[in-house]
């Protein structure tokens, strides 16, 4: 799961080694050096260490933040993503965002269902914009406006486009 734009921080549905996820982390902790709150948290379950979760500025001006989640696959088809992202999506109120957006490779179905569950809308399909083992998969981009939980917002008129 990842932010739209190709950011190298996120990765699509795959793990990561230790060196990797520990350099993804001191990156996106500068993300929200400045801000009134923190927006990138790390996921327990008790002392364990899970993931992380967050939803960085994009354009904190704007009131524009991106969401993204990364867990271990240990942790994968147990709801500990969505409890994860919702979580974060909480905290994230508190920086008063006004959109929020998401990514994800169109095969990976339970990014997907979460990210419609809660209440985030396909905004673009990106075809074959992220190579995986030599073979190029789509990735969907998702919105959140936060005026309005249900996502009405973005539901009026044509939303998804082809790139």
């Amino acid at each position: 799961m990842g932010r739209p734009g190709g950011d190298p921080l996120h990765q699509h549905h795959r793990p990561c080694t230790p060196a990797e996820a520990a350099e993804r982390l001191d990156r996106l902790l500068a993300c929200q050096r400045g801000l009134p709150a923190p927006a990138v948290f790390a996921v327990r379950e008790g002392a364990i260490f899970r993931g992380l979760v967050g939803c960085p500025p994009v354009d904190a001006s704007a009131g524009t933040y991106g969401l993204f989640y990364q867990l271990l696959p240990v942790c994968w088809g147990r709801g500990l993503g969505l409890a994860a992202a919702q979580a974060a999506l909480q905290q994230l109120d508190r920086l008063t965002p006004a959109l929020v957006l998401a990514d994800t490779v169109a095969e990976n179905t339970a990014s997907v269902r979460i990210l419609e569950r809660l209440g985030f809308v396909r905004t673009a399909v990106r075809s074959g914009a992220f190579r995986r083992e030599g073979r190029a998969l789509d990735i969907w981009d998702y919105a959140l406006r936060r005026g309005g939980s249900d996502g009405s917002a973005l539901r009026d008129g044509p939303h998804i486009t082809e790139k």
